[in-house]
């Protein structure tokens, strides 16, 4: 299988007007690596970008709206239930109290 020439990303190499060509044999992974590391470079780089504008064609990004989280306020919540009052720390003192 030959492997499709620049022309083929251009004007589609003399097919009639509205025809692309399509490749239909099954290439494996790493015979289709070592087609496009075989290419020139400017011929590999016309394939990355209509890989790319494929890519970008098929799944247009849409503005991500992340909406804005509203996290309780601990602190007010604290002070409704407990008041002014000044809680002992429970964990220090069971460190006092423990025998290591």
């Amino acid at each position: 299988m030959a492997w499709p020439t620049a022309s083929h990303f251009g004007g589609y190499g003399g097919l009639p007007f509205g025809t692309k060509p399509r490749i239909f044999s099954v290439v494996s992974a790493t015979e289709l690596l070592k087609q496009v590391k075989a290419l020139p470079d400017r011929e590999r780089q016309k394939l990355f970008l209509a890989i790319l504008s494929l890519e970008e064609a098929a799944a247009p990004r849409m503005p991500a709206k992340t909406k804005r989280v509203k996290w309780p306020d601990v602190e007010a919540r604290a002070k409704r239930i407990f008041g002014n009052r000044v809680l002992p720390n429970l964990v220090l003192l069971e460190r006092e109290e423990s025998p290591f």
